[in-house]
């Protein structure tokens, strides 16, 4: 098993991104995304069926967090970004699959 972080677009951001038209970068992911949580998996399509709502939260646990974030959506969607700590590389969710970015 691998560890990835996965950043959720911030809210603000979100109509940025969520068309996969516009791609974040590594240098401004602080000031678009938010660090969720760092999760176990064996690859990047883990990493999304992992996070999404009806896996990771199917009762509202993850409220909470999501909230204590700033951050609206439950469910990893096109815009988010995963970081692989293994490899050391950035990952945006594209519309189909995934897009290194730098």
């Amino acid at each position: 098993m691998n560890t990835y972080d996965v950043y959720y677009m911030q809210s603000d951001r979100f109509r940025d991104f969520i068309c996969g038209d516009e791609k974040p970068t590594v240098k401004e992911l602080a000031d678009t995304h938010t660090l969720l949580k760092t999760v176990e998996a064996e690859n990047l399509d883990m990493v999304y069926g992992m996070m999404q709502a009806e896996h990771w939260s199917p009762n509202g646990e993850a409220r909470e967090l999501i909230r204590s974030k700033g951050l609206r959506h439950t469910s990893m969607s096109v815009g988010d970004v995963i970081y692989d700590n293994n490899k050391h590389l950035y990952y945006v969710v594209s519309p189909v699959g995934f897009d290194l970015i730098f």
